[in-house]
């Protein structure tokens, strides 16, 4: 059997638990689940006509796609840090840096600046 065939269980077994790393963020299966929302508004308002409904009415925006408020929040703070822990894909932060005014780069530096301060 190849070792990507290999429950989480086995993996362990064969190499202990993951390292906890500070700052990373392991996108696994429940943080796909619980992110999915987040991820498709995030995409969707890189859109054209999506992107200007937001910008016109970022609140409006947000109640109509039934986001929770810890999504909402996640996004007025634009917490890029706690959008990745919730489960957002890089590609649709990236996506929705472009409507927030941050390339992806800025995201970056300005996690990097955030953490260096936590220290």
């Amino acid at each position: 059997m190849s070792d990507s065939r290999l429950s989480l269980a086995g993996r362990e077994a064969l190499w202990g638990p993951p390292a906890a790393l500070a700052g990373v963020v392991r996108y696994r299966g429940e943080l796909a689940q619980q992110g999915h929302r987040l991820n498709s508004f995030l995409v969707n308002i890189s859109q054209h006509q999506n992107r200007d409904a937001y910008l016109a009415d970022e609140e409006g925006a947000m109640a109509s796609s039934g986001l929770s408020p810890c999504e909402r929040g996640l996004i007025r703070r634009r917490d890029y840090s706690g959008m990745l822990a919730y489960g957002v894909n890089i590609y649709a932060l990236a996506k929705a840096g472009y409507v927030f005014g941050h390339t992806l780069l800025d995201i970056g530096r300005g996690m990097r600046q955030a953490g260096a301060t936590q220290e």
